[in-house]
């Protein structure tokens, strides 16, 4: 949702002198929510309204430890979202212990407040957050902006094959060496490695070599490749995770992409409304020693940002993703390359808490969905 050090800085908006704590708005799934200090080291969050007559508490203030009051007439809540005190009724308020706003649990991992949006009870904070950002053998530095456009697209496209195209070639390439990799021409499709219950791991289903002859062009592609001398990594060999895919879909919004022998590139999708996301960004370190942690810190802060998260997400990725440039609601062909876009859409979100708790509709629906389309095809083929 937000950095945990944002929360509860000194304000010194109108009426408010002396710099008293403040709340801070963030929008998630189309809600309004108001998030501040609690108790012993925590955040809280609350629907941003107050129950009293409606006013967004987070243009209220922290007057008292673990509580905001709302701007309008003072009515306290904690962080549970019960009244504690309505400043303007006087301390033996009817209100008191009534009056209630809705609340979100909320943990901290690596100084970024998750909150927990579901329906239903909340689960251990391990089971939706990778595992490396709860080892302390691994460096991350989170960065996060917000992208004008649906989070779907954008998990959806860190496991395509647009790198092979998209991100060929640029001129600050140069400065990293990334301009030299080889890289395959094409994918042929896609193989998914391996499924959990919150997961798919998947790989490009052959090696494909770095040029090719296109026939309906009668061309080559890419025209050169000569200077491409630096070797490709092999997926589930050389890279930091020794697993047997490099890329990966995730519940509840989580791509991961494992294509370096040095780091993992971690992307957590927050839906902010329908056309704009909140994106984290987690570069993911393994260290041993002090001054390992030391150099992890300095690569991820400033080289890995500007040659990744701005050089290729956020100045190649979302050019080209944003909604006045992708149209998400035109009628998609999808092909073999889009294998695991099409397992993600039918079959992870049947294995959320929602389907699973509430709805109860298990994945049988797209077994049989398949077994329909499998059908149809083969009397067609007849």
């Amino acid at each position: 949702a937000i950095a945990a050090k944002k929360v509860g800085r000194r304000s010194f908006r109108a009426l408010n002198f002396f710099g008293k704590r403040a709340p801070v708005q963030v929008k998630i799934l189309g809600e309004d929510i108001a998030f501040f200090p609690g108790k012993d080291g925590t955040i809280a969050a609350l629907w941003d309204r107050c129950p009293h007559r409606g006013a967004y508490l987070s243009r209220g203030f922290c007057l008292f430890d673990g509580t905001v009051s709302c701007p309008y007439h003072g009515y306290t809540f904690d962080a549970a979202g019960t009244c504690v005190a309505a400043l303007t009724e006087g301390p033996d308020s009817g209100l008191n212990g009534k009056l209630r706003v809705r609340h979100y649990p909320t943990a901290i991992v690596r100084g970024v407040v998750f909150v927990w949006m579901g329906e239903t009870e909340p689960v251990p904070i391990e089971e939706d957050v990778p595992e490396d950002l709860f080892d302390p053998e691994y460096v991350t530095v989170p960065y996060s902006s917000i992208w004008p456009m649906n989070w779907t697209l954008t998990i959806e496209n860190s496991g395509d094959s647009h790198n092979s195209y998209l991100h060929r070639f640029r001129l600050r390439r140069l400065l990293n060496f990334s301009a030299f990799q080889q890289l395959p021409a094409y994918w042929s499709g896609i193989r998914i490695v391996e499924e959990t219950d919150n997961s798919i791991g998947f790989v490009p289903a052959v090696d494909a070599p770095q040029q090719a002859y296109y026939p309906g062009v009668e061309a080559k592609w890419p025209r050169q490749v000569w200077w491409r001398w630096r070797r490709q990594r092999k997926p589930g060999v050389e890279t930091m995770a020794k697993q047997p895919y490099r890329n990966q879909y995730r519940l509840p919004s989580i791509a991961r992409v494992n294509t370096s022998i040095t780091h993992l590139h971690t992307r957590y999708a927050t839906p902010v409304d329908e056309k704009h996301t909140l994106m984290w960004t987690f570069g993911v370190i393994r260290v041993q020693t002090w001054w390992q942690r030391l150099w992890a810190k300095f690569y991820l802060r400033f080289w890995y940002y500007i040659f990744t998260i701005r050089g290729v997400n956020e100045l190649e990725d979302l050019p080209v993703q944003r909604y006045d440039r992708l149209d998400p609601t035109a009628p998609q062909k999808l092909g073999a390359n889009d294998q695991a876009i099409i397992y993600w859409r039918r079959r992870m979100p049947l294995k959320s808490r929602d389907n699973v708790r509430l709805w109860k509709k298990g994945l049988h629906i797209v077994e049989e969905m398949e077994a329909q389309e499998l059908a149809a095809q083969q009397e067609a083929g007849d």
